[in-house]
């Protein structure tokens, strides 16, 4: 790929916290909703890569009051558990080859920007830019337009590697490609999603891609 800028999320592609996320977004809307912990583990998952808010405000529209209450009670347990996760075996390693190859490396994540910020200086995950969520500054062509006016070109210099739907739809809206992470989503799901997107199941696949 011709590609000068690789823009990862960071949730499932880089870090191996999607488990932990899914386990207390599931109790959280269980316990709010009431519906059963595996039907709200679904939902989180396929709406994954909006913010925890968005993502009610997404499936329970008429549900504001309810959806804050939940969304504060989420937040606060993931802060509680979220610099327990560790990053994936390959992810220190592919990051420094793709970086030595000359690409700039991106992180571009729905999670808040200080909370993304101490959790990638705790990695030491070698990056150029930390784009998080704060206000509306959020994932997807918000964060890719900074991302142009800070580093020049066009949409066609960026890939953008994730492991949700969300993801790829936020890629393509934007012009961007997209390389897609198995992990939440299969190989067929993606692909049936957005025909003909290359998936990879490691990280470490990049390196025979750039």
């Amino acid at each position: 790929m011709n590609k000068k800028i690789l823009v990862f999320d960071f949730d499932g592609t880089l870090v191996n916290s999607m488990e932990q996320l899914s386990d207390i977004a599931s109790e959280v809307m269980s316990e709010h909703f009431g519906i059963s912990e595996r039907e709200a583990r679904q939902l989180y998952q396929l709406t994954s890569g909006l913010p925890f808010s968005e993502q009610l405000n997404t499936l329970y529209p008429e549900e504001k009051k309810r959806n804050k209450k939940a969304s504060q009670i989420f937040e606060k347990k993931k802060r509680e558990n979220y610099f327990l996760e560790e990053s994936y075996p390959d992810t220190l390693e592919t990051i420094r080859y793709l970086k030595e190859k000359g690409y700039a490396v991106i992180i571009s994540s729905n999670s808040a920007q200080e909370l993304l910020d101490k959790f990638v200086k705790q990695l030491e995950i070698p990056c150029d830019l930390v784009l998080g969520h704060k206000g509306n500054f959020v994932k997807g062509l918000p964060h890719f337009l900074y991302i142009l006016e800070k580093w020049g070109g066009n949409p066609n210099d960026i890939v953008f590697i994730g492991d949700s739907l969300k993801d790829g739809e936020w890629a393509f809206e934007s012009g961007i490609d997209f390389i897609a992470k198995e992990g939440m989503f299969t190989k067929r799901e993606f692909q049936s999603r957005f025909p003909g997107i290359p998936v990879i199941s490691e990280l470490a696949q990049l390196k025979e891609m750039f």
